[in-house]
């Protein structure tokens, strides 16, 4: 029999101060909450009373479990609507999870029952207990020490002691108590299955570092680590799943399959529909770290949104190669020559916008017209450039840049990128249009390479910071027009016939011309060189003799 003197049903009071203490933003609705040593369930009660003050209508989504050692109470929790699932708290071994834990046990035995609870939330969750508060005052048996210890070890414990906090309870005590707020560590469910694999893996190729048959372990070595470790435990979880439903569905009515406990969905490449889960298993993982490669900073650095957009459709086809070393290479070889074409591209298409597309009205400003080889209709980029670019919502009109106008400017950045060749300090224009906004400044935004202003009427004007960066891309996109000779800039000023000097003075003139000459790594790269050149260093002035 149960020691009737250690029974206190919690005071309404004392049960709503301790339900305070609980932290709800970690509990989500729908969980399994239990109150062992629940009595007649006086704390969960508070709980629910708690919840139903933050809904409009009745709280239904609460699945309450209740353990009770004394059968009249608990068939009074029966009664309640309550699961009672167990007698004696400290025999109870679920399998079953719980968040969250409410407590207020014999006040003799305590620190056992606080023990307890902490290993029923091994895995994470709160406990709000009510305490003897010399329990936790002056701890002087091994289970108390060995809680106090444990208390130490929590993510978070809050201690409130309260006097006379049954004093006009059911039954009364004059004892000191200690409502305890407990939020224990979160321990990940460890995935066999992955862990075995990965420890395969990963001791590979640590022994071959530690034996020297791998010179180098770079980023792209652990990436393929990870896609080897996850597709072979895809694999093994899938036949781990199968081979349980088979046995699960044995001695089933006819083994149907509405009888399985799992039921295996797996998300396709979504290019055509293959029956095979296991090559969609394979298929699936290949895409995923394809993508990855190709929206990682190496490579997505020198690309623009169009570019990207391009390689993106071609995903699907990846998804039939591995992702190993042999076929990573040959992903970037062919990445490298198409770039070289869709640099160009990507040059060109920003000069057109800054000059020929918008060259009416205010636009017209953007450009200035010189003689160029063979043709009078050449110009070049001005300083400032005015492009239609709407940086405000058009629902609130409220100056909102990082949504409306942050791709585009991003591209146009980007494309600065290959012609600067890491000479300029880089910040992104995604975090200066986004302190932008969060200050509401729409003139004068200092991005990499230009002073930025946005205006209601859905302009932007773009002012060069760097004017060698503009009279490179002048030079680069002049001579791609055929309006500046093959050979410009490649001899000095003294050497040039009349028509070269007629083409020079209309373009930039003699002392630009011989700064051109003479640092002509910078100004006159091949396409090549720009994406190779963008990740590092811009090449010294030349030192040609004139």
């Amino acid at each position: 029999m149960v020691d009737l003197e250690q029974y206190y049903p919690t005071p309404p009071e004392t049960a709503a101060k301790l339900i305070s203490m609980i932290d709800r933003r970690y509990v989500s609705d729908g969980i399994n909450i239990l109150e062992p040593s629940a009595g007649t369930g006086e704390l969960i009660e508070a709980w629910m009373k708690v919840k139903k003050r933050n809904y409009d209508g009745d709280y239904h989504d609460f699945n309450g479990h209740c353990i009770e050692i004394n059968a009249k109470r608990a068939a009074t929790l029966k009664g309640k609507g309550y699961k009672v699932v167990w007698d004696d708290f400290l025999t109870f071994n679920p399998i079953m999870r719980y968040t969250l834990v409410l407590m207020n046990p014999p006040f003799r035995e305590g620190e056992r029952h606080l023990l307890k609870a902490l290993e029923v939330c091994e895995a994470g969750g709160q406990i709000a207990c009510i305490l003897n508060a010399e329990t936790i005052r002056n701890p002087h048996t091994n289970a108390q020490k060995a809680l106090a210890a444990k208390l130490e070890e929590q993510e978070e414990c809050n201690i409130e002691y309260v006097t006379a906090a049954f004093s006009d309870a059911e039954r009364k005590t004059d004892v000191e108590v200690a409502l305890i707020h407990i939020k224990t560590k979160d321990t990940p469910e460890v995935c066999v299955t992955f862990e075995n694999f990965k420890k395969q893996i990963f001791g590979r190729r640590q022994e071959e570092q530690a034996s020297g048959a791998l010179a180098r372990y770079g980023e792209i070595n652990a990436i393929i680590d990870r896609y080897q470790a996850e597709v072979r435990a895809g694999l093994a979880l899938y036949n781990e799943i199968q081979n349980y439903r088979a046995v699960s569905l044995e001695g089933t009515a006819d083994q149907y399959d509405k009888d399985a406990v799992f039921e295996i969905k797996i998300n396709r490449v979504a290019d055509e529909g293959r029956n095979d889960d296991r090559a969609n298993i394979i298929r699936k993982v290949n895409y995923k770290y394809w993508k990855i490669l190709l929206y990682s900073k190496e490579l997505s650095s020198l690309m623009t949104s169009a570019i990207q957009h391009e390689y993106s459709r071609n995903l699907t086809t990846m998804a039939d190669y591995e992702f190993n070393e042999r076929n990573i290479l040959a992903m970037k070889e062919d990445l490298t020559r198409n770039l070289i074409h869709n640099v160009e591209v990507a040059i060109m298409d920003v000069w057109d916008e800054f000059t020929h597309r918008y060259s009416w009205g205010e636009y017209s400003k953007n450009i200035h017209y010189y003689n160029g080889w063979k043709t009078n209709k050449a110009f070049a980029c001005n300083k400032k450039v005015i492009l239609p670019l709407n940086a405000f919502s058009t629902i609130s009109n409220d100056f909102r840049p990082v949504y409306e106008a942050s791709s585009k400017l991003s591209d146009i950045e980007k494309v600065m990128n290959y012609l600067d060749c890491g000479r300029t300090e880089d910040f992104k224009m995604y975090e200066r249009l986004e302190q932008a906004q969060m200050t509401g400044e729409n003139r004068g935004i200092d991005t990499k390479f230009f002073k930025v202003d946005l205006f209601r009427k859905g302009t932007c004007h773009l002012t060069f910071k760097d004017l060698d960066l503009l009279k490179k891309f002048n030079l680069y996109c002049g001579k791609k027009k055929n309006w500046l000779p093959d050979d410009y800039g490649r001899k000095p000023y003294s050497r040039l016939d009349d028509e070269e000097r007629k083409i020079v003075d209309s373009f930039e003139g003699k002392a630009s011309y011989e700064d051109t000459y003479r640092n002509q790594e910078f100004y006159l790269p091949q396409t090549s060189d720009l994406l190779m050149l963008t990740t590092g260093n811009a090449p010294e002035a030349g030192g040609y003799e004139q």
